[in-house]
């Protein structure tokens, strides 16, 4: 298995594989067979890299606006900590969903009920009051700005943990 320094490094490799060789060294090599050959290698690279992920995110989108019957506000690649599952963070008018790619959809929590997001870089948490406990749910998004301004719109600002007043107490 090979091991990626980012979780959208493969996302990336395919990009920079496609292009390299079905839009540039493919097109090389066939422009002697002809130039229909050539072009549809070109068309190819482009299928790869923009048709798939336009097509991935009009899937999540489906799944999602299905799920809760409302129209989606923002679209983001992320991966779930813990399963290490790939997929989408999709923001509605009243909730916030992780949309893995090719799984069902079993993370929908109410925008309101978050009670604390902290980020740091690409990786997001995000504490989430359900009736009897708070769960904690972590992620690594691809844009995590539009995440923290979404999420400041839906949420409203991060609570702090209650403990952190009591380590600043202590140490006065």
């Amino acid at each position: 298995m090979v091991r990626h320094s980012s979780p959208f490094a493969g996302r990336y490799t395919r990009y920079v594989l496609s292009v390299l060789l079905l839009g540039l060294l493919g097109p090389l090599i066939m422009w002697d067979s002809g130039i229909g050959y050539s072009l549809f290698s070109i068309f190819l690279a482009v299928l790869f890299t923009i048709g798939y992920d336009a097509l991935i995110i009009k899937i999540a989108e489906q799944k999602a606006e299905k799920m809760v019957e409302e129209k989606s506000s923002l679209i983001v690649h992320a991966v779930m900590h813990g399963p290490e599952r790939k997929g989408f963070i999709v923001f509605t008018e009243g909730f916030v969903l992780f949309v893995p790619t090719w799984n069902k959809i079993k993370t929908i929590f109410d925008a309101k009920r978050i009670v604390r997001h902290q980020f740091d870089g690409q990786f997001v948490e995000l504490t989430v009051r359900f009736p009897n406990k708070h769960r904690m749910f972590q992620f690594s998004v691809s844009e995590p700005e539009k995440v923290k301004l979404m999420l400041t719109e839906k949420s409203g600002e991060s609570l702090p943990y209650k403990y952190d007043k009591m380590k600043k107490n202590e140490n006065v």
